[in-house]
């Protein structure tokens, strides 16, 4: 079963750091097991530090429940900045669903993350590469999503 939908390109929910929480870079490096996870599931040889953002219907976020999650983080076992340790509990931890973002004829394989407790429209896509650049994607550019079972 593949489950697809459309996303649309966002940037980070919090553009300045100072503002917001950490992006996907620096809560990367306090959680080293969250990499090797990653490239341990994937088969990856590498691991971009970040994460492309996509504002989905809400929909999708509930259909990635009928797949298995190749990964499932437990709040407990993820660590953020002291001022932002909040936000595993509050999302009661994450689910890793294989994929494809796909844009005209190019396709790549991604990650697809939903925290537990979801933003209603939101999932972040993880790949080997720098998503945007491969991919040549803008904000507010529509991608389709292939997500696998």
């Amino acid at each position: 079963m593949v489950i697809t939908f459309q996303g649309i390109v966002q940037s980070r929910s919090s553009t300045a750091p100072s503002v917001g929480p950490p992006g996907e870079d620096e809560v990367l490096s306090l959680n080293p097991q969250r990499h090797h996870r990653i490239l341990q599931a994937t088969g990856w040889q590498k691991l971009f530090p970040g994460t492309l953002n996509l504002e989905v219907e809400e929909k999708s976020v509930h259909q990635l429940l009928l797949c298995t999650a190749k990964i499932r983080e437990r709040a407990e076992d993820v660590r953020y900045p002291k001022e932002f340790a909040f936000i595993p509990q509050l999302r009661v931890g994450y689910l890793y669903y294989s994929g494809r973002l796909k844009k005209g004829n190019k396709t790549v394989s991604v990650l697809i993350r939903r925290a537990c407790n979801p933003l209603r429209t939101r999932l972040e896509a993880f790949s080997e590469e720098k998503l945007r650049d491969c991919l040549d994607l803008s904000d507010g550019e529509m991608i389709v999503c292939e997500i696998d079972d």
